[in-house]
């Protein structure tokens, strides 16, 4: 009963001593936890790795630096900006600070606040043109540069569409560069360097004036001056308002200065078109035909080829055309064509030969001292005078004016004559080969001196010679 009663002692000991441990327990975690409820917790704030203060709140100085923000934004919508409040951060605070002052950590920060502000500067050839506000406007004004050229060229394609040339219409895609070197460069600026958009397209398309005197010569003229130094003639005009008449004189001093665009522009153009290949014709012989006839057994086609040019020009002006390549796309059809070659005795060819060997004209077919001259008149060291084409003698003797004369009928519709010879080589009726001798040149009848008048008549009318003789 004792041993029961000593065990039972020692059970309750141990439970009061484990109650007693695990209030003690509680009240310490219980503390805690109050504790950190009822803490404050402060943050550091830096600004460019620098220490600026501590604050228990930092939504307050983010809503800060967003007013700063939208502020500068009002300010210069133009531009884009960076500040160094980018770089505005917060750490928990590790040591407890004496100041805690919200007002005081805003008024440091506005004593450091740093905006950047951003445009696009263009340059060309390493000289600034302008500075724009963003590379979109800086895209925009270097395309508007581009664009007269660009617009002449599709309107000159759309003048060749507009003419309906059936088979024919080019097609072809153009481009444009700039000679000179062009550069995008962002950069700081202050406010108020962006210039307008007018303004900066304007300077680059009228450039710089390049300032030119020159001093008249002897033999100039304002259009010989305009040529040689390649500038319009109403540019000289304009600059020297004291010219009247255009009349400039010998030591006058003359302002040629011309402005010089930033840029030149120079456009490649590849036009491609289907153009025809000409059939051409094939000549059988035919000795069955007489000579001078011909029969065209069958027509032929015209082919077709596309053919590519390039064509390069700077500032509107054609500096080279050239052609590419080319592929055939259907081939052309000949057309056949028989020549007869049976020559009859008496009957011309159609193709006249010179009368005279050496020939030299005197006196040409058409007006000639008030009155009509018939034929041409040729002289030459060879005094011997030649058929002109095979035919018949139809005349030979004296003709009223002509002298001594002969008149060959070709048989096709022409007739030769050939006037003030010396001597006759043939009588009427008589057949003559083309080349062959038939007289000797000579002065008789009207004449002023030894010479041959020639004469081609056409059904009954006089033809100009020069225009038939195959040389």
């Amino acid at each position: 009963m004792k041993n029961r009663t000593s065990a039972m002692g020692k059970t309750l000991a141990f439970i009061q001593w484990f109650t007693a441990f695990a209030v003690i327990i509680a009240v310490v975690i219980s503390g805690r936890w109050f504790v950190k409820a009822h803490s404050i917790v402060l943050y550091d704030v830096f600004l460019d790795d620098q220490w600026v203060g501590t604050v228990s709140d930092t939504d307050k100085i983010r809503r800060w630096k967003a007013d700063r923000y939208e502020e500068a934004g009002q300010r210069h919508s133009f531009y884009r900006f960076t500040s160094n409040l980018d770089r505005l951060r917060f750490e928990e605070s590790t040591t407890r600070r004496d100041v805690i002052d919200l007002d005081a950590v805003l008024a440091a920060l506005k004593e450091k606040i740093m905006f950047t502000y951003y445009a696009v500067e263009i340059r060309i050839e390493g000289r600034t043109a302008g500075i724009v506000k963003d590379p979109e406007t800086a895209a925009a004004i270097l395309e508007q540069v581009k664009a007269p050229y660009m617009a002449s060229q599709k309107h000159k394609e759309a003048s060749v569409l507009s003419a309906g040339q059936e088979g024919n219409t080019p097609e072809g895609r153009t481009t444009a560069e700039f000679v000179q070197r062009v550069e995008l460069l962002e950069t700081a600026v202050t406010p108020g360097k962006v210039e307008a958009y007018e303004t900066v397209l304007n300077r680059i398309v009228t450039g710089d004036v390049q300032p030119m005197e020159y001093t008249v010569q002897p033999g100039d003229c304002i259009s010989l001056i305009a040529q040689r130094y390649r500038i319009p003639s109403d540019l000289i005009r304009a600059n020297n308002p004291g010219i009247k008449n255009d009349l400039i004189r010998i030591g006058q001093k003359l302002n040629l200065s011309v402005q010089q665009p930033w840029l030149s522009v120079v456009t490649r153009e590849t036009r491609t078109e289907q153009v025809k290949v000409p059939s051409g014709v094939k000549y059988e012989k035919d000795s069955g035909l007489k000579s001078g006839v011909i029969q065209i057994v069958s027509n032929g086609k015209p082919g077709l080829k596309q053919v590519s040019y390039q064509i390069v020009r700077v500032n509107g002006e054609l500096k080279e055309e050239k052609k590419i390549g080319e592929q055939l796309v259907e081939a052309p059809v000949q057309s056949i064509v028989r020549q007869g070659t049976k020559v009859i005795p008496g009957t011309g060819t159609g193709k006249f030969t010179l009368p005279v060997l050496r020939a030299k004209v005197t006196s040409e077919f058409g007006l000639r001292w008030g009155k009509n001259h018939k034929g041409t008149d040729f002289v030459s060291d060879e005094r011997g005078i030649l058929a002109s084409d095979n035919g018949k003698v139809i005349f030979a003797g004296w003709k009223s004016g002509y002298g001594n004369c002969i008149i060959i009928d070709h048989g096709n519709g022409y007739e030769t004559l050939y006037g003030h010879l010396s001597k006759l080589g043939v009588r009427q009726d008589e057949t003559v080969k083309k080349g062959e001798k038939i007289g000797v040149m000579g002065s008789t009848g009207n004449s002023t001196g030894v010479h041959l008048h020639f004469e081609i008549i056409k059904n009954g009318r006089q033809q100009n010679p020069m225009k038939y003789f195959s040389l």
